[in-house]
């Protein structure tokens, strides 16, 4: 097994399931802008990136490039709504309770204040050592200055650190930044895009990381 230091989680789709509120809060926006609402998949591919990627991705052929206002109708129905259903993936508390003798940290794009709104919901804020969001730096994934923040923060070198999530942006980002990578196959990234993204370690269960480090 390879002994590592810090485990740094993106949010989305690794450690927490947020999709069903994502994809409702898409819609609610759309709406109000008296645009059509999005299929579920489309808005899963189109998840990654931050919220104006998003919402800029949303807006795509529906003939309206406002993405100013919709991202502001998305982050108002988002912050009523992002509790609805949104929840531990299989194996997200525990493994970040396993590993307590290290550092645990987050690294998403998403806002800050949305990532430490649903953690204080589910009563899980302490866990980590630090959380990093989209609007927490002046830099967003792939750009690895953010993973090299914690690194530096929490002091921890390079080939002790492992960066754990579910989209090629992820696997990028720790490539950057020169540390391990591990996909995870069951969140809302592209499977082929994930594998093609070559993570040192690919699983379908956080559980599974277990086995492969201490």
């Amino acid at each position: 097994m390879k002994k590592i230091s810090l485990i740094v989680y993106d949010f989305d789709g690794t450690l927490v399931d947020t999709f069903a509120d994502i994809a409702g809060s898409v819609n609610l926006a759309l709406t109000e802008m008296s645009l059509n609402s999005l299929n579920q998949e489309t808005i899963r591919d189109n998840i990654g990136g931050g919220v104006v990627n998003l919402m800029a991705r949303s807006l795509m052929g529906s003939g309206c490039n406002d993405v100013e206002t919709a991202v502001s109708l998305f982050r108002k129905h988002y912050n009523r709504h992002l509790l609805d259903q949104t929840n531990f993936y299989p194996n997200g508390r525990e493994i970040v309770e396993h590993f307590s003798s290290k550092k645990n940290a987050i690294l998403s794009n998403k806002p800050i204040a949305f990532i430490e709104k649903i953690l204080k919901a589910l009563n899980f804020l302490n866990p980590f050592d630090s959380i990093l969001g989209g609007d927490s730096l002046n830099v967003q994934k792939p750009d690895p200055k953010g993973l090299q923040f914690l690194m530096n923060k929490l002091d921890c070198p390079a080939k002790k650190v492992l960066m754990v999530g579910d989209g090629a942006i992820d696997i990028e980002t720790g490539k950057r930044a020169g540390v391990l990578t591990c996909g995870v196959t069951y969140g809302f990234g592209d499977p082929n895009s994930l594998r093609d993204s070559k993570p040192d370690y690919l699983i379908g269960n956080l559980s599974n990381l277990k086995s492969l480090f201490n």
